[in-house]
């Protein structure tokens, strides 16, 4: 497999162990995400090489409504619903979506369970891999922080 091949879809026979994503797709993935589109090409494939590829079957539960956040996940194929009785939210997440990101990023518990509805593939990031890179990245901080300050509407309009 080259970098080139950025996604190979399981296919009856193909081992799931071997991996479907390069670093550098996984590094595509991350950089459509806002959160890390004014990440460096180093930076993006600092955070793809911590990223790992998942599988959930439909009709499976990712995580639950109150489980400690410890990973978050980007879609790359198929569809969540990420839903709370609670909190009265229930929205459908595909391609492209972050699931779980809140939780890990201020390490609070799930507002949501979060379950597939279809066969879905997804990479995940775990809270302490982030945290630890975080931690020796600062430029990465710092794009996290333009991402929320241009979010919140806080920062000089861009021409």
């Amino acid at each position: 497999m080259t970098d080139e091949t950025a996604y190979i879809p399981l296919t009856p026979g193909r081992s799931p162990v071997q991996p479907r994503l390069t670093t550098l797709g996984k590094a595509e993935i991350i950089r459509a995400l806002g959160l890390f589109s004014r990440a460096s090409v180093e930076q993006l494939y600092r955070l793809a090489t911590i990223a790992e590829e998942a599988d959930f079957a439909a009709g499976q539960t990712i995580f639950q409504e109150e489980d400690i956040g410890d990973t978050f996940y980007v879609l790359v194929k198929g569809k969540v619903e990420h839903a709370s009785e609670k909190r009265n939210i229930k929205e459908i997440l595909g391609q492209g979506d972050t699931v779980g990101l809140y939780s890990v990023l201020t390490r609070e518990p799930r507002y949501a369970t979060a379950r597939a509805l279809e066969d879905t593939f997804a990479i995940s990031i775990g809270a302490e891999d982030l945290y630890n890179l975080l931690s020796n990245n600062m430029e990465i901080v710092v794009s996290i922080f333009k991402y929320f300050i241009k979010k919140l509407g806080m920062g000089p309009e861009e021409p």
